[in-house]
């Protein structure tokens, strides 16, 4: 019999020079995705009967979308913990109950970066009563955060990302892509998120 061959180790990896070890593969980020349902408002009856179920809500969130030259208002996002509003101005004729709505200094109105809001509606007649400025909350508990846009906030508080590629994209086109409307949902759906995880229930 002839001799038994001895079994060869493995070598061992070869030291990672310049720092750690690199993992193999990095994880994916975690996108945030709208859960709440969708109520579309395209006709004067459809934006009474949203704003007067609305107005029995202590706080709704608000955000909108626009042209990116003059800030023409293309659509109303607001999100209650039932669902989410998404009002077409292109298509309402008549936006006062919208207006009637947002005077309510009763209702807490959450917005992130609220003068925006407050100068695309401005320029409608509109204004807004009962404001709770997300933007400001963030600078006040977190002073020392290296930034406070919508897209920090999310990450730092809640360990999300927000996907902003439409932010840019066309609002007066219609219909709106998927992309497009799950992106206006979830910018009004998360504020309720933010304000909570900033300031309590």
């Amino acid at each position: 019999m002839g001799e038994r061959r001895r079994r060869r180790e493995p070598a061992p990896p070869a030291p990672h020079r310049g720092g750690p070890p690199l993992p193999a593969e990095l994880p994916p980020p975690t996108f945030l995705a709208p859960r709440l349902p969708i109520r579309w408002v395209r006709t004067d009856d459809d934006l009474v009967d949203v704003c007067r179920d609305l107005a029995r809500e202590p706080i709704v969130a608000l955000d909108v979308e626009t042209t990116l030259r003059d800030r023409a208002l293309c659509l109303v996002q607001l999100a209650c913990p039932r669902y989410t509003a998404l009002i077409d101005p292109l298509s309402v004729d008549d936006l006062s109950p919208l207006a009637e709505l947002l005077a309510a200094e009763a209702q807490r109105t959450l917005i992130h970066n609220a003068a925006f809001e407050r100068a695309v509606l401005g320029k409608l007649g509109v204004t807004i009563g009962g404001v709770v400025d997300t933007l400001a909350l963030s600078r006040a508990q977190r002073p020392g955060a290296d930034s406070h846009t919508l897209a920090a906030v999310v990450e730092r508080e809640l360990g999300f990302w927000l996907d902003k590629t439409c932010q840019t994209s066309d609002w007066r086109r219609r219909p709106l892509t998927d992309a497009q409307v799950n992106y206006a949902a979830l910018d009004a759906e998360v504020l309720l998120l933010v304000h909570r995880a900033l300031d309590g229930p």
